[in-house]
């Protein structure tokens, strides 16, 4: 009986020993979570039946504490910042890990060291988010064609305190003394092609602004509109005005509407607050990065980006439920409940940080004192069985 019960304490020790040595070995690997071996007696009452008595292994229970994290300013690394796994897919089987190093493979896949695909949502043709659906989450890797531009949001600040020129001058772009002062945009046509569109402001009376408009420095063919405004400095007339102009380059005919709504007249500096447009040149990938929501971006040689989806995260009403199935990866199980799925930071789902991952939740002091532990547990439990030898020995000699 003695020997049956020290056998039974080297086994749960061996056990015990396992986990400890793979937390250590993992004490560098990126998402991942420690285990303890969980022991329970074994009892055989002297009436009732049973011939066992000693200890086994109850449960290698996990802990998802969260690790630290490491910055590395890399656009593919994120470590969830809270509750949630982010979800991955291979070979039709979805996992669920907490190692945020992610690359691009050749064809645009987001995917982890192992070739599995991070999961997310898509997005629609228009760009917005897909959330109904769970999709591979991909970088598109073609050029991004040209946007004319059709509209020009242009706020500046007219120096009340000018001089008015005379109305009958002839406005020359070229001669500073016909305007007062001058902005330019740069706009784009249907070929991605650049224009510069020259706006000339004119004080012609108090509180009175002629705005002459001038493409790629063209002076014969100039259009005009007039701004007024109130005795507070407030635009009175309309806001708007759309400007025309076919380019000589083979792209289609042009009309671009100039907003001017916050357009003031105050008795300050000229200034320009705000000089934006909508259109933008052809552009080739020339990155891609994560925002902290989860949404990823391609971003392109002409400055522009664009959304091409978003991480999901899952979390489970029992984590522990989980079963493990390698390379820092889990799926869910009976145990675990079925995975609930939504965007980083709604509900109960951490945020995602960018630039850096999670370290392996593994504390490395008390690991090697459980280490200790187990092995002085093993020998005692080695020499219990050598003393029941023994005695054994002594019986036998003696009979």
């Amino acid at each position: 009986m003695s020997m049956n019960i020290g056998m039974s304490g080297l086994i749960a020790t061996s056990e015990q020993m396992n986990s400890i040595s793979h937390n250590i070995a993992n004490v560098g690997t990126a998402g991942y979570k420690s285990s303890r071996t969980e022991f329970q007696d074994i009892y055989a009452p002297e009436f009732g039946g049973g011939e066992m008595n000693g200890v086994e292994v109850a449960a290698i229970r996990q802990s998802f504490k969260n690790g630290t994290t490491t910055p590395t300013g890399r656009n593919g690394d994120l470590a969830i910042n809270g509750e949630g796994f982010f979800m991955v897919e291979n070979k039709g089987q979805q996992m669920f890990t907490r190692n945020g190093v992610f690359n691009l493979d050749k064809d645009g896949n987001l995917v982890a060291s192992d070739g599995s695909h991070l999961q997310g949502y898509g997005v629609s043709g228009t760009g917005q988010i897909q959330t109904g659906t769970i999709t591979d989450l991909t970088v598109e890797t073609g050029d991004m064609p040209a946007r004319s531009s059709t509209k020009v949001n242009m706020e500046v600040n007219l120096d009340a305190n000018s001089p008015a020129i005379d109305p009958k001058t002839p406005f020359d772009p070229e001669d500073p003394s016909t305007f007062t002062s001058s902005a330019t945009t740069t706009v784009y046509d249907s070929l991605g092609a650049e224009h510069e569109v020259t706006q000339y402001y004119v004080k012609t009376a108090d509180n009175t602004w002629n705005v002459n408009y001038v493409v790629d420095g063209d002076k014969a063919n100039v259009q005009k509109t007039t701004l007024a405004f109130d005795d507070k400095g407030k635009l009175t007339t309309n806001s708007s005005f759309d400007l025309a102009f076919t380019p000589n380059n083979g792209s289609a005919n042009q009309t671009i509407k100039f907003d001017a709504a916050e357009t003031t007249q105050f008795g300050k500096e000229f200034a320009i607050t705000k000089n934006s447009q909508d259109g933008h040149a052809p552009g080739q990938v020339a990155g891609w990065y994560f925002e902290g929501d989860g949404r990823v971006f391609a971003r392109y040689s002409n400055g522009q980006t664009k959304v091409q989806g978003q991480v999901s995260l899952a979390r489970f009403p029992n984590q522990e439920g989980l079963q493990q199935a390698g390379n820092t990866r889990w799926t869910q199980s009976f145990s675990s409940g079925a995975a609930l799925v939504g965007a980083a930071g709604t509900g109960q789902l951490g945020n995602v940080r960018t630039g850096m991952y999670e370290n392996s939740n593994v504390d490395l002091s008390s690991e090697m004192v459980n280490l200790m532990s187990a092995q002085s547990n093993y020998q005692a439990n080695a020499k219990t069985i050598k003393v029941a030898q023994e005695m054994t020995q002594i019986l036998f000699q003696n009979l």
